[in-house]
């Protein structure tokens, strides 16, 4: 972890390092990474950081709850409970009959507490 500096921004993370928000860890984020978040946001082909608070708790409780039950949560897993696409201000969005969850717009500064993890 790197204490910031005044002059450091969330979208300009130091080489070797990633952003990640404050309320992730609220959210149920956990280092290291799981695999299989690791997983989905490579599929989606988001960072971390675009995850909201609402999409982090699903992510990290459908983890727990494959992982209680023995099963990993894998991108075949995720397309048979419903379909992940990017809309055109690219946003990740994945819709299924019983969950609509969709990442934050890219372009805006949502939230100021976050901090830096190197990225090993």
């Amino acid at each position: 972890m790197k204490v910031l500096a005044r002059s450091d921004r969330a979208c300009f993370p130091l080489p070797g390092y990633v952003m990640v928000y404050e309320f992730s860890l609220r959210a149920g984020l956990r280092f290291p990474l799981a695999s299989e978040l690791i997983d989905i946001l490579t599929i989606c082909g988001v960072c971390l950081s675009q995850f909201s608070y609402r999409v982090m708790s699903i992510v990290m409780g459908l983890i727990a709850l494959f992982r209680d039950r023995g099963v990993v949560l894998s991108s075949e897993c995720l397309s048979w409970m419903g379909s992940l696409f990017s809309d055109a201000q690219g946003r990740i969005s994945f819709r299924s009959k019983w969950l609509d969850i969709r990442t934050r717009d890219p372009s805006k500064g949502w939230i100021s507490n976050f901090f830096y993890v190197q990225n090993d």
